[in-house]
């Protein structure tokens, strides 16, 4: 018999080597993205490891110093510390109000005051964080020299936070008289800066 060489089907050969080919390149990319993740899994597994263990670390020591604070204001909640504190804050009053330069107060106050504005009275309150509050009451011929006092105490570095408490007008034969009474707050320290 002869030799036939029949193919009898529609297409020789598929083209499975291009499927097997974007298959296989799928494969690899899985596997990357994979071995990817996983790497970034087990790193973020040991960052969260120690984050617990410092966060235990410092609920400890935060139990441990709010223990201590306790413990310490129990102390200073006696009567005796409480008389004690209250000497020291008297003794520190003292030393701030010695340390307040009157000459220097003064000075400064000269500069500012206009011929036609008195000083009638003033009286310096020394606060808990040192804060220096003059009382200042003052006497002006018209309520434009006053207010030219207050505007140069604005302008000066070394006064702020200045508020008129009471103002009251004296009419005499000549002129009309202004009482003024103001707080302002003292900073020396801020003249040198």
């Amino acid at each position: 018999m002869a030799e036939f060489d029949l193919n009898l089907s529609t297409r020789a050969f598929p083209p499975y080597r291009l499927i097997n080919i974007a298959l296989v390149i799928i494969l690899a990319v899985l596997l990357v993205v994979s071995v990817w993740q996983t790497m970034g899994f087990v790193r973020f597994s040991r960052l969260a490891n120690v984050i617990r263990t410092a966060e235990v670390d410092t609920r400890i020591e935060a139990e441990s110093l709010g223990n201590r604070v306790a413990e310490m204001e129990s102390r200073l909640d006696r009567p005796e510390a409480t008389a004690k504190l209250n000497e020291i804050g008297f003794l520190n009053r003292l030393i701030a109000r010695r340390n307040l330069s009157w000459t220097r107060l003064l000075a400064d106050l000269e500069m500012l005051v206009s011929n036609n504005v008195h000083l009638v009275n003033l009286a310096p309150q020394i606060g808990n964080n040192g804060d220096i509050t003059l009382q200042i009451d003052l006497q002006g011929r018209s309520i434009s020299d006053v207010s030219e006092f207050i505007h140069r105490l604005e302008k000066s570095p070394v006064f702020q936070n200045i508020s008129v408490s009471t103002e009251q007008k004296r009419q005499t034969s000549a002129s009309v008289d202004i009482d003024l009474k103001l707080a302002v707050v003292y900073r020396p320290e801020r003249e040198t800066q």
